[in-house]
């Protein structure tokens, strides 16, 4: 009898896996990041809204300012990473609807609700909720809302809360 050569059914599956896992792996890195900028992004400008509140509910009020290349403490002579997120990082745009006064900045008060100012008297913002929108280099979008109260959260409806 002669005998039989080639691969068992059990090393074609096996390497039909692997080439299966490899195949995924390359496609991931061929896509890269630019697919989840904005989602990403929407995700790290809700922890810094947040950390600012939270700054100004201890006594430290800094300016929440949102500029169409920088979101956060965007003053140009600080430059701290941590403040702020900047078009140089992210490779996002951003805007807020509706306009503060004709300012895009906001202040948080000591109960942490968004404020026209950092006086103590200053006059609610964000009446009706206030929209920032997060724009990708791809055109895609993710936006964050923040209601009269202070709330920040996803945007996932067509309009913010109060």
């Amino acid at each position: 009898m002669k005998s039989q050569q080639g691969f068992s059914l059990i090393e074609l599956i096996m390497v039909i896996i692997l080439i299966g896992i490899l195949s995924a792996t390359a496609a991931a890195r061929f896509s890269g990041r630019s697919e989840f900028d904005a989602q990403i992004t929407r995700d790290q400008a809700i922890s810094l809204i947040r950390q600012l509140q939270i700054s100004a509910m201890n006594g430290d009020s800094q300016p929440l300012t949102v500029e169409s290349n920088c979101l956060g403490v965007c003053d140009a002579n600080r430059q701290d990473a941590n403040n702020s997120l900047r078009y140089q990082q992210t490779q996002t745009t951003f805007s807020i609807y509706p306009l503060n006064r004709g300012s895009s900045s906001l202040f948080f008060n000591l109960l942490g609700q968004p404020t026209v100012s950092e006086a103590p008297t200053a006059a609610l913002s964000c009446t009706s909720g206030c929209t920032i929108t997060i724009t990708a280099k791809n055109n895609q979008t993710a936006s964050i809302c923040i209601n009269s109260q202070g709330y920040i959260y996803k945007k996932t409806d067509e309009a913010c809360s109060q």
